[in-house]
């Protein structure tokens, strides 16, 4: 029985600390992401302003993941 608890816990553990790595993960990369669009909005050549588009297909997807952290972070503290 305490071998079941224990396994339990440290899996439980583990769990929790990656989810809270690759949330910080992602938000870095949104980051960079959000970043690199501007600078390429702000270029005038064609390949800056393919990259842009590119960049905001991925920016898309990443702000959905944000959100969802943000979401359940308050839920956590409510």
């Amino acid at each position: 029985m305490l071998t079941t608890v224990t396994t339990t816990t440290t899996t439980t553990v583990v769990a929790l600390g990656q989810a809270a790595v690759f949330g910080a993960v992602s938000t870095v990369v949104l980051i960079v992401l959000l970043i690199l669009k501007e600078l390429a909005s702000a270029s005038e050549g064609q390949k800056a302003s393919t990259l842009g588009k590119i960049a905001s297909v991925a920016i898309n997807s990443l702000l959905f993941v944000f959100m969802t952290i943000v979401a359940v972070k308050v839920l956590e503290v409510l």
